[in-house]
């Protein structure tokens, strides 16, 4: 059996709560795009795609490793934008800063799980947080124009003390996101 995975970092509860309150004026829009439930909210490092079930322990273990070199550090989530761009989005995100401790540990989940015979990224890793699809250009300019009053919010700092991996189940309703492991960054300063 397949599993659709994904490794990710999860957000604190208030930085989650303050894309909460945008998503909420978002939702008022009418707009056709699919918004993302708040508790989904996430910084995905690497889209696995169906894992054969019998590889999740490899990828583990893969992890286990990074997360074991890996020193906790933060990241800031601020801005909103969208893929490939704000007139024509297809999705659309709340920002986070590229830190070089952000990027170090993408690049690293990125490598080891090329080794586990994934596929590596072609697009240049952009680390954001998706808040909605774009369905339909439908409703779109009242998006926008909430999204633009928030170019330079900042939502908040979030603390990274450890990998997830989670399993996606797709349903009618939305995916259902999983933890199957949580791996802490157990790496001493020094």
């Amino acid at each position: 059996m397949a599993i659709r995975s994904f490794v990710a970092l999860e957000l604190s509860e208030d930085v989650r709560e303050r894309l909460k309150d945008l998503l909420q004026q978002l939702r008022q829009t009418k707009a056709a795009v699919k918004w993302v439930e708040p508790e989904n909210l996430h910084l995905t490092l690497k889209f696995l795609g169906e894992v054969p079930e019998s590889q999740i322990e490899e990828i583990v273990n893969a992890l286990k490793s990074i997360a074991q070199a890996t020193l906790t550090f933060s990241f800031t989530v601020c801005g909103v934008g969208g893929f490939p761009n704000l007139n024509r989005p297809k999705v659309l995100w709340a920002g986070v800063e590229a830190s070089e401790n952000l990027m170090t540990l993408q690049r690293m989940v990125e490598q080891a799980m090329e080794r586990l015979g994934f596929s590596p990224e072609e697009r240049t890793y952009h680390p954001h947080i998706t808040i909605g699809r774009v369905k339909a250009m439908v409703g779109i300019e009242e998006v926008k124009m909430i999204l633009s009053k928030n170019l330079g919010t900042v939502f908040g700092v979030v603390p990274a003390n450890h990998l997830t991996l989670f399993r996606s189940d797709l349903s009618k309703e939305g995916p259902t996101y999983t933890p199957l492991a949580k791996l802490p960054f157990t790496a001493k300063k020094g």
